[in-house]
């Protein structure tokens, strides 16, 4: 989530006094007040700046962190500050975290007072990222005297006024690697300014050293990279002798990382910044686009755009989806850095976002996958038709469309009628029917059908939706397996024609009606053949006693 914050936290202590009291943990840990300070195992390279709008741009970088600590990192928190002041105000001495002994730059990424993007509204916009006057800085820096004999600090007074710009802006979301690339989408930006890096470090070159109170303190060559140089310009000022308003231009463009331990008794400190600390590559924002005027916005566009329902209210914030964009915008809209300008016309007035910004952002949306830019309507705008348009940060019309702004028009009755007819089919039929892994499914598509139908202020889309998902489940039905209930009794082995019961149990299985006709046709056709048999066996006995008679009467003939 990205989050943005008015101003940075307050610098860790000197390291002269981080040193008293100091148990060490190893060669590159610290111990205090129960608290394991470790070295930052981030190392940051390559960064770059590319698609530079009127208030945006896209800050690349490389970062690496070492093996041995990633294990203990639960998150990395990349933040860019951006710093541009036009005048200060010196009011006394500003206190400046002990400059030159060590200052460490922290900025917490849970503070309370950060703002989420998804939470920013117009005033809050303004508060973060406008160009504000005589901003108070407080934290003032005291010389030794009868009171306090060596040098002090008052966190709670006024020090000095400034004015200008300054933010902070943080992303967390690490994804567990030990290096990758990153994008920072960069919002916020004022439009033609020039953002750079000119703060130089403040050496002291006339009483003492670096650090010495009194000295004369002018900017150095070599480039400071954290937010003392506000507090060291001021300084200049008032050694100076300066306690009027005075013109200055102090800009910066800071990146950082910070790894979030696990155990939170853990922290980040370092007294080498040239790893984890670097300076944006100077760049300058290009100025507003100007609305083109309705007669010249073309009649073709590639990429479309289709305000939900045709309709948006005065004062509400509109829903734009945005159709067949280009590869490399769509790119951009999955990284969350496209930015357009958009406008509603008869007149072209120029539309915000939600959050108050000039412009809009174009993304995906969760639920559908489609892509879309909110803006808000403007509450004066007379009803009636309209057209909304956007364009990039070149001043090329992207795609425009009509819009009804008001006076919605009463909503068409929704039928339901095809969803009643389905889910009265679906209802008949019957779960043992169908295998469990295909009902689920079913199930569910129908009980969901069941609510909508039910549903009072059901859309037609719901409607429609409903009706094909449960066809869908429908279609996915298959039919379950048709096992037998009982087992088939098997044959009765043959006993020879023996007439005797077996000695084998009889089965608990009464036979079936068929299994007796068989039985009976069986029997009928033994007995057949038994008859036969008796038959065929008393014809053979008459046949010999007939052979027997002929023989005795040849025999006696032939006695005579």
């Amino acid at each position: 989530m990205r989050r943005f914050g008015k101003a940075m936290a307050a610098l860790a202590v000197a390291a002269c006094t981080l040193f008293g009291g100091v148990a060490t943990a190893n060669a590159d840990d610290f111990v205090s007040g129960g608290v394991t300070y470790k070295d930052n195992p981030i190392t940051l390279s390559n960064v770059r700046v590319s698609d530079v709008g009127a208030h945006t741009a896209n800050v690349s970088f490389d970062y690496s962190i070492d093996p041995a600590q990633v294990s203990q990192i639960k998150d990395v928190c990349f933040s860019i500050e951006v710093q541009r002041i036009t005048d200060i105000t010196p009011i006394q001495s500003a206190a400046m975290n002990h400059i030159g002994q060590g200052s460490v730059y922290s900025f917490n990424c849970d503070a309370d007072s950060n703002v989420s993007d998804d939470d920013l509204t117009a005033s809050s916009y303004d508060a973060i990222y406008g160009v504000h006057n005589d901003v108070e800085h407080k934290g003032a820096f005291h010389d030794g005297d009868a009171t306090h004999p060596d040098w002090w600090e008052d966190p709670n007074e006024l020090a000095f006024k400034a004015s200008g710009q300054h933010f902070v802006k943080y992303y967390k979301g690490w994804d567990g690697k030990a290096s990758s690339s990153f994008d920072f989408p960069l919002i916020g930006l004022t439009s033609n300014t020039a953002y750079t890096n000119n703060a130089k470090e403040c050496e002291y070159s006339v009483k003492g050293g670096a650090g010495a109170v009194g000295g004369e303190c002018e900017f150095g060559d070599s480039l400071i990279i954290d937010q003392e140089a506000t507090q060291q310009m001021e300084n200049v000022l008032w050694r100076k002798g300066v306690r009027v308003k005075t013109p200055v231009d102090v800009r910066q463009v800071i990146l950082y990382a910070q790894p979030i331990y696990k155990d939170p008794n853990t922290k980040v400190q370092t007294w080498s910044r040239d790893n984890y600390l670097k300076q944006v590559p100077d760049f300058t924002t290009k100025a507003e686009p100007v609305a083109k005027p309705a007669e010249s916005l073309p009649s073709k566009t590639d990429t479309k755009l289709d305000v939900a329902n045709g309709h948006a209210e005065p004062g509400q914030t509109a829903r734009v989806y945005v159709d067949n964009l280009k590869d490399e915008a769509k790119a951009k809209a999955d990284a969350n850095s496209l930015f357009w300008y958009a406008y509603i016309y008869s007149e072209p007035q120029a539309l915000t976002g939600p959050g108050g910004s000039p412009f809009v952002q174009v993304q995906k949306e969760a639920s559908t996958g489609k892509y879309y830019f909110d803006a808000v309507i403007p509450a004066g705008l007379p009803a009636g038709e309209h057209k909304i348009s956007v364009q990039d940060e070149n001043g090329t019309v992207q795609a425009w469309t009509p819009v009804t702004v008001g006076d919605a028009p009463a909503p068409a009755p929704v039928d339901k009628s095809k969803l009643t007819a389905a889910v009265d089919a679906a209802g008949k039929l019957a779960e043992k029917d169908y295998t469990a892994d295909s009902w689920t499914p079913f199930a569910k598509a129908l009980a969901d059908a069941k609510a909508v139908a039910a549903k009072q202020d059901a859309s037609q889309a719901d409607v429609d939706a409903a009706v094909k998902a449960l066809a869908d489940a429908q279609a996915g039905l298959k039919k379950a397996e048709t096992v037998p209930s009982k087992p088939v009794e098997p044959s009765k082995p043959d006993n020879g024609g023996n007439n005797k019961p077996s000695n084998n149990k009889p089965s608990d299985n009464k036979p079936a009606a068929d299994d007796k006709k068989s039985e009976s046709k069986n029997d009928e056709q033994s007995d057949l053949a038994k008859t036969g048999a008796s038959v065929i066996g008393v014809a053979g006995i008459l046949a010999l006693l007939v052979v027997l008679a002929a023989g005795l009467l040849v025999v006696g003939k032939a006695r005579r």
